[in-house]
């Protein structure tokens, strides 16, 4: 535990003066969340001096400058060819990626997102109902402050498969199995991570929760 907490320490000085984008447009189910989740990453961004912009409008990911994209339960087929092509350069030339929720019922015709940047899409979920979350790596930057057992209630997917080649975070075991429910991983060089969480407009108010979306920025943005 002490070498994660002095590797926090190194990592914490090298993320200001960063640029996020939260990209939050729909094509299909819209979270009555998603205004809570957006300006509850707003604070995140205030509070830790990180340059903030929020858009319903997916060609801001082609005209805005930025270090990490955050997909915050977008919905659908939402980005057109010049849009994805950018996003694959953006992320495979050193950018963050991060993806809330419903980022993984997005583009899931694209089989780069789906595969690659995502790394399992969405398939159904059970009503919203508490579980316990496995805390499997616990020196992220996500994961550092959690509890290693972590009480939470929220919409829990089910997805089309486990992720390969991925750093597993944190996972939940129901009727449906045992797998995870966050997890991370370079791609090229970039980085992208991904968690299930955020369903619902209380997720947003949780503190430890803020934390790990927090952390999964800010791993993004680190070299």
């Amino acid at each position: 535990m002490a070498k994660c907490l002095i590797i926090l320490l190194l990592l914490a000085g090298c993320t200001t003066n960063k640029k996020i984008l939260v990209l939050s447009e729909t094509a299909g189910w819209r979270h009555d969340s998603i205004e809570t989740g957006v300006e509850a990453v707003q604070k995140i961004c205030n509070e830790e001096g990180w340059e903030f912009t929020a858009t319903e409008d997916s060609s801001k990911l082609i005209s805005e400058q930025y270090d990490c994209v955050v997909f915050l339960s977008t919905t659908g087929d939402i980005l057109n060819d010049d849009e994805q092509a950018h996003l694959k350069n953006f992320v495979e030339h050193g950018g963050g990626f991060v993806g809330i929720h419903a980022a993984a019922n997005t583009e899931e015709e694209w089989d780069w997102f789906a595969d690659t940047l995502l790394g399992a899409t969405f398939v159904r979920h059970d009503p919203v109902k508490p579980l316990v979350v496995e805390v499997v790596d616990e020196c992220h930057l996500s994961t550092s402050h959690l509890p290693s057992e972590w009480p939470r209630v929220d919409e829990w997917y089910i997805y089309n498969r486990i992720p390969e080649n991925v750093k597993v975070l944190l996972m939940i075991e129901d009727k449906d199995g045992r797998r995870p429910i966050a997890w991370c991983r370079a791609v090229k060089e970039g980085k992208t991570f991904y968690t299930g969480g955020g369903h619902t407009k209380a997720a947003w108010q949780e503190p430890l929760f803020l934390q790990h979306v927090q952390g999964g920025i800010e791993w993004s943005i680190t070299p």
